[in-house]
């Protein structure tokens, strides 16, 4: 295969994995509504408590949501966002797939950066580094070519642990299986990579710079909560329109009642 990418705009959908963190999906789904409107985006809930809350706040963005019966645990939680947003992603007939966690929000339109990065690279994931912790792969913020990641042989592997509830360490377990998946690499993505080889612990994926490369240092276009407090996310929520106090940015996992805090007027 030539290339896997056959225009230089890929179409993109997004899926924020979450467990409650209502007002940071509210911050979320606020940024999309801002930046980047035109794609669709699901929420994928695992069992928590506000699963109403978050179902009405979709309801109210005009997103698609998605939640587990009960709650399968922070890995085989976040495991459940993958399938359910690949699936999705496949069912919508897009190209590029990202799944961002509930407390990455950026503050920048980003879909024009990933789609120049999918079509001049042409590989079936995108992640980043950790020079701080030493990770080779991220999964805050990770970009899949769908048709790469829905292959039988990458969906039975990934149900197969979300089913037997297999706790993985999240990070290496998606990357064992990027680098599956770069075994089929397009010519184009080889003829890149002979161009640009990638050391030997982070390889089998394109770099995505949304992310730098150390968790712990703030970039000023994006809120992550490993070097952001929760005072920063309450100021962009205030910025916007959204009713919020500091109190409930402290902890994510409290169910907030929705539709008290009320989004700015659109």
């Amino acid at each position: 295969m030539l290339g896997i990418f056959e225009t230089p705009r890929p179409s993109v959908a997004l899926v924020i994995g979450t467990f409650a963190a209502v007002p940071y999906v509210h911050v979320a789904l606020e940024s999309w509504r801002r930046y980047c409107p035109s794609i669709p985006v699901l929420v994928s809930d695992d069992g928590s408590p506000a699963a109403p809350e978050l179902r009405a706040l979709c309801l109210d963005y005009g997103a698609e949501f998605r939640g587990n019966p009960q709650r399968s645990g922070h890995k085989v939680g976040d495991l459940t966002s993958y399938l359910h947003g690949l699936e999705w992603a496949e069912s919508l007939g897009v190209d590029l797939l990202v799944k961002m966690s509930r407390r990455f929000i950026p503050l920048h339109n980003w879909v024009p950066d990933l789609q120049s990065l999918a079509w001049q690279t042409q590989y079936a994931t995108y992640s980043q580094r950790c020079l701080h912790f030493r990770f080779g792969f991220r999964t805050e913020c990770i970009g899949f070519h769908v048709a790469s990641w829905c292959s039988s042989e990458i969906q039975d592997e990934l149900r197969k642990t979300v089913e037997h509830s297999q706790a993985v360490f999240v990070e290496g377990y998606l990357h064992r299986l990027a680098r599956r998946v770069q075994g089929f690499a397009c010519d184009l993505n080889r003829q890149f990579e002979v161009r640009n080889p990638r050391p030997a612990d982070s390889d089998g994926y394109g770099v995505w710079e949304i992310m730098p490369d150390r968790r712990l240092t703030r970039k000023p276009d994006v809120l992550w909560h490993d070097c952001d407090e929760p005072l920063d996310y309450c100021r962009v929520a205030s910025l916007w329109g959204l009713r919020y106090n500091l109190e409930d940015f402290t902890d994510p996992n409290r169910v907030i009642a929705f539709p008290s805090p009320v989004a700015v007027a659109r």
